[in-house]
């Protein structure tokens, strides 16, 4: 069901809230269902106005390596069960990588999410995508979809409660959310300090029991954990000490980046090998919906 950002009442097609008087829109050919904490709080407005930033020297600069991004979104896409015939939500969709490789998977429908203009507007008119501008910790959605997606979004968010309110609202009962997160990220890179050129970027990093917590918090059960995000360079400490280990380390780095192959393709090698050489950079979650969070009145939820 699709519903107000600013009340929660079911939303019409017409995107003309009767409880509130919201009002959606249509720009470049899709949805804008942001509610009005999108452009009336100062911090909020910065935080849209800063990914738009971001998206648009994505797309021109390519922040990080295509290759790369496009292997972790395929490794991550074999890793969604029951995709196919369902309805999907790709919340920080980005260049559409994910949603593309659902949709070949056999998803009846993907709703790419973003906050970011330039990203969606890449999406419009393709097959079995639906690009929708609206807000990670407000989706305008509740018992909609079957499984939900979001990869390298948690990081991001300005409050992580309501991002994980809103998946749990948006996924029908026994629904299945996928989490991508960075695993024991070193945060001082993100610092304007170091030359970091955005003022919000990677805000929390996880490890196992802190992504299991907060999804058993939020009304899901964690039926999987793993990691993934290798790449060439985030070498394990033993293999950087000199003598034997460096130079085997090495061997598998020619290995791995010799004879033309792309260094983004490490990630898609036998996860053992990987391991034993290199650090994770991500932990992914499977999770299914149990509980749905209610909020009470004068504050506070419940789980039911």
């Amino acid at each position: 069901m699709l519903i107000c950002p600013n009340c929660s009442v079911a939303l019409p097609s017409s995107l003309h809230c009767h409880g509130c008087s919201w009002r959606g829109h249509y720009r470049d050919g899709l949805a804008v269902l942001l509610g009005d904490t999108s452009f009336d709080d100062e911090i909020v407005r910065c935080y849209r106005e800063n990914y738009d930033r971001i998206a648009c020297d994505d797309l021109d600069a390519k922040v990080m390596s295509e290759r790369y991004i496009e292997n972790l979104a395929a490794n991550f896409c074999h890793a969604v069960s029951r995709c196919s015939g369902a309805e999907v939500c790709d919340i920080g969709s980005g260049k559409g990588y994910l949603a593309r490789n659902l949709v070949a998977q056999g998803a009846r429908q993907v709703t790419a999410v973003d906050i970011s203009l330039p990203y969606l507007r890449r999406m419009v008119g393709e097959p079995g995508i639906v690009p929708v501008m609206a807000d990670a910790e407000n989706l305008p959605f509740a018992d909609h979809f079957d499984i939900v997606v979001a990869t390298d979004v948690l990081e991001h968010v300005l409050n992580v409660g309501s991002f994980l309110y809103s998946a749990n609202r948006a996924l029908r009962t026994s629904g299945h959310l996928y989490l991508r997160v960075p695993f024991r990220e070193n945060l001082l890179s993100y610092s304007p300090h170091f030359g970091c050129p955005y003022r919000f970027t990677h805000l929390r990093t996880y490890d196992r029991p802190l992504l299991r917590q907060a999804l058993a918090e939020a009304g899901f059960a964690v039926t999987r954990l793993w990691h993934d995000g290798y790449m060439l360079g985030m070498t394990r400490p033993l293999w950087s000490r000199g003598g034997w280990p460096q130079k085997l380390y090495q061997t598998f780095e020619r290995h791995c980046s010799g004879n033309g192959r792309s260094p983004g393709d490490v990630t898609l090698r036998p996860h053992a090998l990987c391991r034993l050489f290199l650090r994770p950079t991500v932990i992914i979650a499977a999770a299914r919906k149990v509980k749905s969070l209610i909020p009470q009145a004068g504050g506070g939820m419940a789980l039911a």
